[in-house]
């Protein structure tokens, strides 16, 4: 068998299409023995309260905006930072399995889109001591489902891609429930 460096230049990028085009035709036949990495579906509940300038129990704080304006979750160029409980079900008293933690801001002069950042820190249960980054823009009207891309985590979700659909369960006064659906693959 001939040494790969003693092959002319034609001669490996030849080779190295063989292997490609070998390893294409397994794979899209179904011979192929190597893993291809599963999708993961998670499905928690994130537990937000707003700051309403009274409340002591936020979760929810809006930290900068324009000076001279109010700065609420519908006014353009507020800021929020935020760390929100994590719960198996909708209701705030479930299990809690981590923390939603990261940042906001209303992106959008008519106040109905914010950029998100931010970080699923799972602190119990089966994936304790992992996290998710999401990222991307939301919506600030309540009913109407947001999808967010992941761009990485930790640990169990090492190199994840994939996407989190947000969507309001409840919506009483400063008191938000959130679905969060999150499908996930790590990436190879």
């Amino acid at each position: 068998m001939s040494s790969f460096r003693t092959l002319g230049l034609a001669s490996q990028a030849l080779l190295v299409l063989s292997m490609f085009v070998r390893a294409s035709v397994a794979i899209m036949s179904g011979t192929c023995t190597c893993s291809l990495n599963p999708t993961t579906t998670i499905v928690l509940y994130i537990q937000a309260i707003l700051f309403t300038g009274s409340n002591s129990n936020y979760t929810e704080y809006p930290v900068a905006g324009i000076q001279g304006t109010e700065y609420s979750i519908t006014q353009f160029a507020t800021f929020y930072v935020f760390d929100d409980p994590v719960t198996i079900s909708s209701s705030p008293t479930s299990t809690m399995v981590g923390r939603y933690r990261g940042i906001f801001a209303v992106a959008s002069l008519d106040g109905k889109v914010l950029y998100l950042s931010a970080t699923i820190q799972f602190t119990g249960g089966q994936y304790a001591n992992s996290t998710i980054n999401i990222e991307g823009l939301a919506s600030t009207v309540v009913n109407m489902p947001m999808q967010l891309s992941i761009d990485g985590g930790t640990n169990a979700f090492n190199n994840a891609i994939g996407n989190v659909t947000l969507e309001t369960i409840s919506s009483i006064g400063p008191n938000i429930v959130l679905k969060a659906t999150i499908n996930t693959r790590n990436a190879i």
